[in-house]
């Protein structure tokens, strides 16, 4: 497995990784809107400031996206790793490179959305220290906020 910066050939195949993801869970991605943050990864105009993937045997199997906000707060967004591929630890690889990547930014805390039906990937924040904090309004697509505190 390799965990590495995205480039633009990697954007169909980030788009299949989540668009599989997110139906498993009944959802529709749009990377107009809620999933604007992976449909611009790996693009020249792309509004974020992290983007990874992660390969397996060459085949790209997870991605997540992370974008500054306001001063020196970041998001997490989109990241999702093939269903066949999880177990495996690469979510969490993909995930602790992230973070390690918005620290050599400067960010000194990350944010997220999610859906608490998202056990795995919650149980995966919760265990890197990923705080619970007040759920999103219901327009933001999701259920769940967490806040991460970086440690430089």
């Amino acid at each position: 497995m390799s965990i590495r910066k995205a480039l633009p050939t990697d954007n169909s195949g980030a788009k299949v990784v989540v668009q599989k993801s997110l139906a498993s869970f009944g959802l529709i991605a749009d990377f107009d809107t809620l999933d604007a943050a992976i449909g611009a990864l790996g693009q020249s105009n792309t509004p974020n400031a992290i983007e990874l993937v992660a390969e397996v045997d060459g085949k790209l199997v997870g991605c997540l996206a992370i974008q500054r906000m306001e001063g020196a707060i970041a998001k997490l967004f989109g990241f999702h790793v093939d269903a066949s591929m999880q177990g495996q630890g690469i979510g969490r690889t993909l995930l602790r490179e992230g973070i390690a990547q918005a620290v050599i930014h400067n960010f000194t805390h990350l944010e997220l959305d999610t859906w608490g039906d998202m056990g795995a990937a919650v149980h995966l924040y919760e265990s890197l220290g990923w705080v619970r904090g007040p759920d999103p309004l219901p327009e933001s697509g999701a259920d769940r906020f967490y806040c991460l505190a970086l440690v430089r």
